[in-house]
């Protein structure tokens, strides 16, 4: 990253490029006219001899150059347009890093270099080197375009210099993605020029279907087309595998029995294994039929299959709330129906924004079953899969802010276990702006300020009876943690004077017209003075404080 090579970007002039391609479209035509006047100047059919023969040949070796010359023309034209694409791409990338560095108090220098030049004690201090570490990001993936374009140009005119039309003008300035950070990703998406995104969805979709960073309209459309793809391949290995079955059972055994009972079972197996992909596939298909619904992640290829399905906008609403599940929650039976109350979260926030006077704030939200969710007791009982799934959904959160012009409001939600995972992910991810967590069994930490969250903007949601939310089995019970707000899943009248429903054991928190939902949905809602506060102590608090008093603790 020296100070010429990001110079040299600043200068670079996709007009130039473009005046180029107009000169070279003239040449073209001109040859094409010479073209036209050297065919009506072949030798006549009627001229014979040696002279003739000599005349023919050179009037076709004349006119082979010219068809070369001008085939080189057209690649090279095809090439400063495709690079004069690249640049507009590549410069508009620049342009995002330098407002994100101007927008919070950065510089970006002409050696590429990232200076803070906010005042110390700065309100968002804390946040600060990430905001660094994402122009840093941004500025390195403009960088490694314009040299990849400039390698690609280079090279494709030493092609035609050498051998003739023989490069991919198309391919120009299409590079593969980086392995690094969202803000890597959302560098990369946002410095290939517009026709270089769309061969990248359209040859490559599998570049950015799950890559954290990338717009959810880009993912959604690549996860589409590789979700059709899983569909077809499913559809040629079923009637393969039942073909295979229905002739090996047809007359009975063939061979030896044993042999024959040992390939029918395996088949058998196969069978169960595709009807199991088969519901797997259903359910994405039936959860993203909705007009406004988006399919965000999409990883079948697993033995618990992956995947995120957001309600609304993700690109541009003003509040993003991501909802994390936890215990026995799966793909095949369950997307849809986390998905469904996700999106009843989503209108409830709508209702709260319009009944604060707040009309045209959008809401997005996302069902998010990123992570291997444990269904088995001895799974659920250990933080492994949180831990692990804590690390992708952190990136996911940063992936939402780095494919964005402008940050949403950002609220992470986790239910059960999917709670603890959302700890976990709090202690690494930056850019979340309000957390509820709701009948958890604890958040892998007793001290709320190591979640990444601005002080005050964590809830806690407590139903009565949820004999899970006290068992403190990953940390102390949420609910006793200094720093944590606690919101209300009891019955209560509501600030536009309407009741509510209360909530009992450890379903029952989303549920349509619940205290307990409506505290969720003002949270997301950015509405935190509208929210209904009660600490959630109940019969399992008052046993468990007994019993910790009992033993000294």
């Amino acid at each position: 990253m020296t100070a010429a090579a990001l110079g040299q970007v600043r200068r670079w002039s996709a007009a130039g490029l473009d005046a180029v391609a107009i000169r070279l479209q003239a040449t073209g035509r001109a040859l094409a006219t010479v073209g036209e006047a050297l065919e009506r100047a072949r030798p006549p059919d009627a001229w014979r001899g040696a002279a003739a023969d000599a005349a023919r040949t050179g009037h076709e070796r004349v006119a082979t150059l010219l068809r070369m010359l001008a085939a080189d023309i057209v690649t090279v034209q095809a090439g400063a347009r495709a690079a004069s694409d690249a640049v507009g791409g590549i410069q508009a990338a620049l342009a995002q890093a330098q407002d994100l560095a101007d927008a919070t108090g950065f510089t970006l220098a002409a050696d590429g270099t990232v200076a803070d030049t906010a005042l110390s004690g700065s309100d968002a201090a804390e946040t600060r080197p990430a905001v660094q570490a994402e122009i840093v990001d941004r500025v390195e993936q403009v960088l490694r375009a314009s040299a990849v374009l400039d390698a690609d140009l280079a090279a494709l005119l030493m092609a035609v210099a050498q051998a003739g039309s023989t490069g991919s003008p198309a391919a120009i300035g299409v590079v593969a993605p980086p392995d690094g950070t969202p803000a890597d990703s959302a560098g990369w998406w946002s410095a290939l020029s517009p026709a270089a995104q769309r061969r990248v969805v359209a040859e490559h979709p599998e570049w950015v279907g799950n890559r954290d960073g990338i717009p959810s309209a880009v993912r959604d459309e690549a996860n589409r087309a590789l979700l059709d793809g899983q569909v077809a391949r499913f559809d040629a290995d079923l009637r393969s595998v039942r073909a295979r079955y229905d002739a090996l059972t047809a007359g009975g055994p063939a061979s030896l029995e044993a042999v024959w009972l040992a390939e029918r079972n395996d088949l058998l197996g196969r069978l169960g294994e595709l009807h199991r992909r088969e519901q797997v596939l259903d359910a994405v298909r039936a959860t993203i039929s909705g007009s406004d619904r988006r399919l965000l992640l999409l990883d079948l290829d697993r033995t618990r299959p992956r995947a995120a399905v957001a309600a609304g906008d993700v690109d541009a609403a003003e509040h993003v709330a991501v909802l994390t599940p936890g215990f026995g929650n799966t793909v095949r039976g369950d997307l849809t129906g986390v998905a469904d109350t996700a999106d009843a979260l989503r209108a409830r926030s709508l209702a709260a924004l319009d009944g604060a006077g707040r009309h045209g704030e959008t809401v997005a939200a996302v069902a998010w079953l990123g992570y291997d969710v444990p269904v088995g007791l001895f799974g659920v009982a250990t933080p492994d899969a949180a831990r692990a799934g804590g690390a992708d959904l952190a990136r996911f959160y940063e992936g939402v802010d780095a494919s964005r012009r402008t940050d949403p409001h950002l609220t992470a939600l986790g239910h059960s276990y999917g709670s603890l995972t959302t700890g976990y992910a709090l202690q690494q991810a930056v850019g979340v702006d309000d957390a509820v967590l709701f009948g958890s069994p604890g958040i892998g930490t007793d001290h709320v300020d190591a979640l990444h969250v601005p002080a005050g903007h964590t809830g806690v949601v407590e139903a009565s009876w949820d004999p899970v939310a006290d068992l403190g089995w990953f940390g102390d019970d949420p609910n006793r943690l200094d720093g944590v707000t606690g919101l209300s899943a009891r019955a209560a009248t509501l600030p536009d004077g309407t009741g509510s429903g209360g909530s009992v054991l450890h379903a029952q928190y989303l549920t349509p017209g619940s205290t307990s939902q409506y505290n969720i949905a003002a949270t997301v809602a950015g509405l935190p003075d509208q929210r209904i506060p009660d600490p959630g102590i109940g019969v399992g608090d008052v046993v468990r404080g007994a019993l910790d008093r009992r033993s000294g603790s």
